[in-house]
This record gives structure tokens, C-alpha cells and sequence, in this order.
């Protein structure tokens, strides 16, 4: 279904849609349209910048890190690259910190369709055995991540 042979795609009544952020637009303008999807414009592209962010900067970033320890056999890991990449990933988490000031979430108070992929890769961030600077407001987000049933269920997983 997806041109490129990859995943995710989704099926909806004979629509197909592929792109992580494209689906969960999608899904979150259908299903959630005045809470995961805001009404306000503002709010809503707040949301957006996140979801790009992490496809831009974080994903990027941290995509090392997990392919070194997760991946890589530990008898062919290169630790000081691994490392390296790790202290990339700390210092772009730093906009995050800054922007989750006096915010629960990344586009405000209320869980958005912004907090779905980058509350993945904060879930990978902490399950790697990494050294991380201190990010007092996104250990926060996180552990509030964590309190959400699905994301337990569906994020929460063993690295793989």
C-alpha cells in the first residue's frame, strides 16, 4: 500500500495514508477533533512544530544511539559514538526543557496529537542506558506520559 514498502500505513474506507505525522494528523483530526486536534489555530500549529521537531531533530539524534545499543551486537558497539550521539540528543532535549515551562504538555495543558511522536522517543530516551544531563521539566512530561493508559500500553514497550 505504501509506495515506499514501509510502515506505518494505514487503510480508512479506501483512503491509504503513510507518514507517522501525516497519520496521526489524520487520525487525530477525525478522532479527537477539539482535544488531540485543537480548535485553536495557534494551539494546533503549536502541536505541529513539536511533531516536526521530533522528525527533524530528535528522531535524528537519537536514531544512533538506539541502532548502537539496540541493535548493534555489544561486541561491535562503538561506545564513544555512541556516547557522542547520546550528548547530542541531551542538548537538543534542552528546547524541550525550556519550552515545558509552565506547560504540561508540548502545545499547553492538554495532551495533543504533538505529544504522540515525540512522547515516543521520550520513552526511548529513558529506556537506553545513557548518561543524561538533568531535565527536571521533561522528566516531568515524561512521567505524566506515563500516566496515561495507552501509553503504557502501547509506548512502554521493551526496546527492540
Amino acid at each position: 500500500m505504501n509506495p515506499n514498502g514501509r510502515v506505518p500505513t494505514i487503510e480508512d474506507d479506501g483512503f491509504v495514508l503513510w507518514e507517522s505525522n501525516a497519520i496521526v494528523r489524520y487520525l487525530s483530526a477525525k478522532h479527537g477533533a477539539g482535544t488531540l486536534w485543537p480548535n485553536d489555530l495557534r494551539q494546533r500549529a503549536d502541536a505541529d512544530r513539536w511533531m516536526d521537531w521530533t522528525t527533524s531533530t530528535v528522531a535524528p539524534a537519537l536514531t544512533p544511539v538506539f541502532w548502537g545499543l539496540i541493535r548493534t551486537p555489544p561486541e561491535k558497539r562503538n561506545m564513544a559514538s555512541i556516547e557522542a550521539e547520546a550528548e547530542k540528543v541531551g542538548q537538543a532535549f534542552q528546547a524541550l526543557e525550556q519550552s515545558l515551562e509552565g506547560r504540561d504538555h508540548v502545545a499547553g495543558k492538554s495532551f495533543t496529537m504533538g505529544d504522540i511522536p515525540l512522547g515516543t522517543f521520550v520513552h526511548r530516551w529513558y529506556a537506553l542506558a545513557v548518561k543524561r544531563p538533568k531535565l527536571p521539566r521533561v522528566e516531568a512530561y515524561y512521567e505524566r506520559l506515563q500516566e496515561r493508559a495507552p501509553y503504557k500500553k502501547h509506548v512502554m514497550l521493551p526496546l527492540s
